[in-house]
């Protein structure tokens, strides 16, 4: 049984002696609130950025951009309030809409036109870095920035980072889509046989262009 389990849970029991052996190993470090609040702050962007490309795995696809991705909607979102002025809800919004925008185009080239996901999100993200690169000549933006909007990641609640709670309620919120609703049934079986899929109904097309969708949208809120 428990080697029925290993490969379910293996990540996170090793992530438990992981911390267990560097505790014993560290004991006036390691286990402490500061580097745990440390670990939790710098770690949360990785973390949803992980979220992110795991939706279109479910699907069996791979989607690239959201490594890229990341260096243009964090650039976007800054450069909109304090090149243009944009008011920080509404830069947030464009970001969004741009990230969806993106992954909408991944869909459509990995299901409408057909090409492989790896090479497609591969042009893709570097087609937005590129366009980064541009849009900040190659140099750091700098100017004020609303305090509300930097609270989006530096605030606290309980004593816990902000970034670490996003990222434990959008874990729970794909966890319930994906294992409790008839939404993630159809992602895994498309994952698992395409063509069974298919002939059970399952509208294949919708699906892949909608997991690219979520997949950009979860890239650009980590931006």
């Amino acid at each position: 049984r428990i080697i029925r389990l290993l490969p379910v849970y293996g990540l996170p029991i090793l992530t438990v002696a992981l911390i267990i052996f560097f505790s014993l190993l560290l004991p006036q470090t390691f286990p402490t609130y500061l580097n745990f609040r440390s670990i939790l702050a710098d770690k949360a962007i990785v973390a949803l950025l992980s979220l992110a490309a795991t939706i279109p795995m479910m699907a069996g696809r791979i989607d690239l951009t959201v490594g890229f991705g990341i260096v243009m909607w964090h650039i976007l979102a800054i450069g909109l309030i304090v090149k243009f002025g944009v008011p920080w809800p509404l830069a947030i919004l464009i970001v969004l809409a741009a990230a969806a925008l993106v992954g909408l185009f991944n869909g459509i080239l990995v299901e409408v036109a057909q090409i492989d996901s790896f090479i497609a999100t591969l042009g893709t993200g570097t087609i937005l870095y590129a366009l980064a690169l541009w849009f900040t000549d190659g140099r750091q933006i700098i100017g004020p920035l609303p305090p509300a909007f930097i609270a989006l990641n530096t605030t606290t609640i309980l004593g816990i980072p902000i970034p670490a709670i996003y990222v434990v309620v959008l874990a729970v919120i794909l966890w319930i889509m994906s294992d409790r609703l008839p939404i993630g049934r159809h992602v895994y079986a498309i994952g698992a046989n395409e063509k069974a899929a298919a002939l059970n109904g399952i509208p294949v097309r919708s699906y892949v262009i909608g997991v690219f969708i979520v997949s950009g949208l979860i890239a650009g809120f980590a931006g």
